[in-house]
């Protein structure tokens, strides 16, 4: 039985599943899956966009990543849905994409609308974070 693989997966299944796992699984910068959320119970950035929307592009490209990794990150995991997702139905008034809303407990605290680069985005989230109590202004 040497050598001999075991897993209830073929190696080449294995192979296969390991290959389509995303890189940031990997990197452990993945956004939480909105899925597997109860909004109505969860502290989190939803990230309301839409489709080919550049600016959610831009935000990608300069500050996701740092997001996710950052201590705002960890407080309020990142989680994004497109517009007239009914996971989101009970915020209101989403007329901007992207559009960055902070629920504390599954509560509105407030919001970031469009995104107009990293240095913009980073003091509407300190600014969010404070109301929030969730860190100190400044």
């Amino acid at each position: 039985m040497r050598g001999r693989w075991t897993s209830p997966l073929s190696r080449r299944g294995f192979l296969m599943a390991l290959a389509a796992a995303p890189a940031c699984a990997f990197a452990g910068i993945c956004p939480a899956p909105a899925e597997a959320l109860d909004l109505a119970k969860a502290t989190v950035l939803v990230m309301i966009e839409d489709r080919g929307c550049p600016y959610c592009a831009r935000f990608d490209a300069e500050a996701r990543d740092s997001y996710v990794k950052s201590r705002e990150g960890l407080m309020a995991p990142l989680v994004r849905y497109r517009r007239g997702d009914p996971a989101i139905a009970f915020l209101e008034r989403i007329v901007y994409s992207p559009t960055f809303v902070l629920l504390v407990e599954g509560r509105e605290v407030g919001r970031a609308v469009g995104y107009q680069g990293a240095e913009l985005f980073w003091m509407e989230i300190a600014g969010l974070m404070a109301k929030a109590g969730l860190r100190e202004a400044g």
